[in-house]
């Protein structure tokens, strides 16, 4: 109606607000909440894009058509009854009065913004701004004003006009969070405005504005840098937040203007101190909060810590997501300067670690609480994201290498002159701070000195300070639990990172966690009828594994004599076999029928006969895995180098005295799995067990592993499958030719396991996504079994009749384009094939072998195995060459996606292998028997032969690319 019949609805309207004879005031009050309401409804369905997203195109026009009218007809009029109302319902109904400013800063969004930008409306707005009750509301409207979209030059002019950062010298900012959030948002977006003009006007980026343009957006934002200053120090952490998009965009005009010009100017530099000086304040935790033992770096380096998901402390996961924010602002300003960032950390760090010290040695009460020493030692952890490149924490003399080399950093010796980040470290150590009462400071302390580990090849004296902070009740026996699981997995690092120079201290720091070397495994008072202990987690036994991994690596240190080695680990194992052999015994009366699986209808309480049974596993599991843990600290003895730098392959069979210690481990594991091979835990222990044995016993534990293997196969799970297979692969991997008589026996057991689960039909998502894994796990074991030189297993007298159907399910998946990669593992192990067997007749000796059509190429070279490959020539010729044409040729091998050129590329390859092997008569099959059969032409097949004997693989995959594309055209 308002675009044809009643054009005139908003001077009717306004004609309306007149107040009514003999009423107070200038307006008629009910008509102005009418009008207020109205205005409020054209916004939400004509103007809000939000508000009408939906509608039809014919809408839309609509919508359009009537804000053109009304931009054209009414707008100003109304602009100034804005203005008019204002000025009376601000003090007179001052809710009308919030509503009026919200109004105006959404319609100011699509109309001629001089309407309101002027002397009368501006002055109106700054004095509510200054004086009014309703200041917050003139902050929004000012807000919407600046963020109203205009062509740069227009938008600088705007601004200047507006003159705001005169105004916001006058705004007193009260105890009111929400008002001095909305001022800190007013100045982020004039600050985001002013930014992106200065980019926008860049003369280096963009030539067609004049340069003075540039240096005015400049001043404007010098001007309110003050202001951005202020509010990134409030204490409201909401008001802090707010003015984040305003800094983030100023380092980005630094990092430009560095680039440009090669540095800052001293301005520039000063502003970044005071802003990492603020941001330094804001990372400090508040009075009020409660720390947890979160780890500083996150993700992986979060193990044995407090997931962040496990707190349910509102504000603390606030302030610790913050300080991520602010962590990156720091990253920022550490990329502008860098030496900036650490003379201010270095002089934060040490001042407040000798302040410690200080009060410390004359006993004077402490000014330093936990908050200021925490956020010194989180600091000191950031301090190496200061400096670019590797760490440095002595200073020595670059050198140019020879022939004028790139320069050259000479390992620092022990007592070098520290650097700055040496000098706090050094500090650090020697102030004793990782014994402040407060579990923050020794988390802390432990997390740098885990960061930092080459620092001690400068400073080793400061390793003794570390290692006991380590053993004691700040470290591996802290009472608070998250604190004391956390140092397990950091003095595992620790030990990995120092091993070598912990010699002097194996024997002290042995004794003193020798309480902490025991396993107490339990269960839910209460179990469930659907509880299972193989889907159970004890995620504190699995951190502290990383505690029994480290006594291994401090045992097995070449430094330590051999005898003095086999006293340490007998004192730490001998106590854990004493024990499951107690465990055993009590594990005989344990029903057959159990298997770590209550069932049922009934909940299984504690100190009954099923809780107990359960319990008594558990503990069993947990003191095998303690005992691998131990064993994987141990170096692997196969790799191990004489001093001529060969490998010592004929001590690879004794490990030495140790090595008697893990014969028992790997004796008594066999029993366990023997006894209890029912219950998935203890296979799984077993397995983990021995994979960390292998390194230690070397050609000693072969005897072992076939006892192993048939435990573990009788009763596993396909996941168990997917796991052990690649345990396999390590055994082949490790013993190579060694261990093929062992395997004979077992390989062929482990296939039909292999196929008796990928034969069964998926029974849900995860069972099909088991299946998945099993399918790479397998071919990942075929191919391992190539690279190791074990081929000759797959064709004994007792696993050739079955190579066949081994060969099959590889073609299977090669021509399985549902999962690329699979696919591509399967041709690489066909070129395995071939490459080992591809030189074989179809019998020893032979010339000429017929195929099933008579006909057939001539053999040629010697076999590379000794073995016959039964049947693989008629396999190769009758299927392997028939699947390098056919899965190219599929319409869905998509011959433009990189995975699949990958598997071209094998194809091709394995198409070269062929050819190499057979010779001369597998170019004339081809080009005379099966090329022809494709319905190719003899020129082409002639061709094609031609290319696969004379180009490279490089260029023949190309070629072969080609020809498949104008084959499949």
């Amino acid at each position: 109606m308002y675009l044809k019949s009643w054009t005139t609805f908003f001077s009717e309207m306004l004609a309306m607000i007149a107040p009514l004879p003999g009423s107070v005031g200038k307006s008629n009050i009910k008509m102005v909440d009418m009008f207020i309401r109205i205005l409020k409804a054209i916004d939400e369905e004509v103007v809000n894009p939000l508000s009408h997203r939906f509608t039809t195109k014919e809408q839309n026009a609509l919508n359009i058509a009537i804000k053109d009218r009304m931009r054209e007809q009414d707008v100003p009029v109304l602009a100034n009854a804005w203005y008019e109302l204002l000025n009376e319902y601000k003090d007179r109904r001052p809710e009308f009065g919030e509503q009026l400013l919200g109004i105006i800063g959404q319609y100011v969004s699509w109309i001629d913004i001089s309407l309101v930008a002027n002397e009368r409306f501006m002055s109106l707005i700054y004095n509510i701004l200054l004086t009014s009750p309703i200041r917050d509301w003139a902050a929004v409207c000012l807000t919407d004003i600046v963020k109203k979209g205009m062509k740069p030059l227009d938008k600088l002019q705007l601004i200047g006009f507006l003159g705001m950062v005169d105004v916001l010298k006058q705004v007193e900012l009260p105890d009111d969070w929400e008002f001095r959030h909305r001022i800190s948002r007013l100045v982020n977006n004039l600050g985001l405005q002013l930014c992106q003009i200065w980019q926008d006007t860049n003369p280096q980026a963009n030539s067609s504005y004049p340069p003075e343009a540039n240096l005015t957006a400049y001043n404007h934002i010098s001007q309110l840098l003050p202001f951005l200053l202020r509010f990134l120090q409030d204490d409201d952490d909401n008001v802090c937040e707010a003015a984040f998009g305003f800094l983030r965009e100023i380092l980005n005009i630094f990092k430009t203007v560095k680039k440009a010009s090669g540095s800052l100017t001293q301005d520039q530099k000063a502003f970044l101190r005071q802003i990492l000086q603020a941001i330094v304040m804001k990372m400090k935790y508040r009075q009020d909060m409660e720390w947890f033992c979160v780890a500083i770096a996150g993700g992986q380096e979060s193990v044995g810590t407090l997931g962040e998901d496990s707190i349910d402390d509102e504000e603390l996961l606030e302030f610790l997501e913050l300080r991520r924010e602010l962590k990156r602002f720091y990253d920022q300003i550490a990329a502008l300067s860098a030496s900036l960032t650490t003379t201010f950390l270095h002089s934060a760090v040490t001042t407040t670690l000798t302040t410690f010290a200080n009060e410390k040695a004359t006993g004077a009460a402490g000014s330093l609480d936990w908050k200021d020493l925490e956020l010194t030692l989180y600091l000191l952890y950031l301090y190496g994201e200061a400096i670019k490149g590797v760490p440095q924490f002595a200073i020595v003399a670059p050198s140019v290498g020879a022939n004028g080399g790139k320069i050259v950093h000479p390992v620092p010796q022990a007592g070098a002159p520290l650097t700055p980040l040496g000098e706090c470290l050094f500090e650090m150590c020697k102030s004793g701070v990782s014994a402040f009462p407060h579990p923050s400071v020794s988390a802390n302390f432990f997390e740098i000195a885990c960061r930092y580990t080459n620092f001690f090849d400068v400073r080793p004296d400061c390793i003794p300070d570390v290692l006991e902070a380590f053993v004691d009740a700040r470290g591996v026996h802290h009472p608070i639990a998250s604190n004391r699981t956390r140092a397990w997995y950091l003095f595992w690092r620790f030990v990995k990172e120092l091993k070598s120079k912990l010699n002097p201290y194996v024997e002290t720091v042995l004794n003193s966690i020798q309480d902490v070397l025991t396993v107490e495994a339990t269960l839910p008072p209460s179990l469930s009828p659907d509880f299972d202990l193989s889907t159970f987690k004890d995620p504190m036994f699995e951190t502290k594994t990383y505690v029994f991994e480290a006594v291994g690596l401090l045992i097995s240190q070449e430094s330590i004599p051999a005898q003095q080695q086999f006293e340490y680990l007998s004192v730490v194992v001998n106590p854990f076999l004493t024990e499951i052999q107690k465990n055993l015994e009590a594990c005989r009366s344990i029903q057959a029928s159990s298997n770590g699986a209550i069932g049922g209808n009934v909940t299984v309480g504690a100190g009954t006969s099923q809780h107990n049974d359960m319990e008594l596993v558990w503990t069993l599991h947990h003191r095998l895995m303690a005992l691998g843990s131990v064993a994987k600290g141990f170096p692997d003895i196969l790799a191990k180098k004489t001093p001529g730098g060969a490998l010592a392959a004929a001590a690879a069979g004794s490990a030495g005295p140790c090595g008697q210690i893990f014969k028992q481990v790997a004796e008594i594991t066999l029993v366990a799995l023997e006894t209890l091979s029912r219950f998935q835990v203890i296979r799984s222990a077993a397995r983990f067990t021995f994979g960390r044995l292998i390194n230690c016993l070397g050609q000693d534990i072969q005897p072992y592993l076939p006892t192993l293997i048939t435990g573990l196969l009788q009763e596993c799970s396909i996941m168990e499958l997917v796991e052990f297979l690649p345990f396999m692969g390590q055994v082949a991997h490790k013993f190579k030719t060694t261990i093929a008589s062992i395997l004979n026996g077992l390989f062929f057991p482990l296939v039909q396991k292999v196929f008796f689960f990928l034969n069964q039909v998926p029974n849900g998502t995860d069972e099909a996504m088991a299946l998945v894994e099993l399918r790479k796990s397998y071919l990942a074991f075929l191919m391992g079994m190539f690279s190791s030189e074990l081929e000759d297993v797959f064709i004994t007298e007792g696993n050739g009749q079955h190579l066949n159907l081994i060969l099959q399910s590889v073609l299977h998946y090669a021509q399985d384009l549902s999962d690329i990669p699979v696919s591509r593992m399967a041709f690489g192990i066909l070129l395995k094939a071939v490459n080992s067997w591809g030189s074989q007749g179809e019998t020893p000796g032979s010339t000429v072998a017929p195929l099933a059509n008579g006909k057939g190429p001539m053999a040629n070279g010697t076999p590379k195995s000794k073995l016959e490959a039964p049947g693989f020539y008629q396999f190769m010729y009758e299927h392997i060459l028939r699947v390098t044409f056919e899965v190219p040729m599929k319409s869905n091998f998509d011959l433009t996606d990189g995975q699949s050129m990958l598997v071209l590329g094998e194809i091709s390859g394995l198409q070269k292998a062929m050819c190499l092997k057979q010779g001369e008569g597998f170019l004339n099959y081809l080009s005379q028997v099966y090329l022809p059969s494709m319905s190719c032409p003899p020129d082409l097949a002639q061709e094609y032969c031609q290319a696969l004997q004379q180009l490279d693989a490089k260029q023949f995959k190309k070629y072969f690319q080609s020809f498949i594309q104008k084959s499949r055209s």
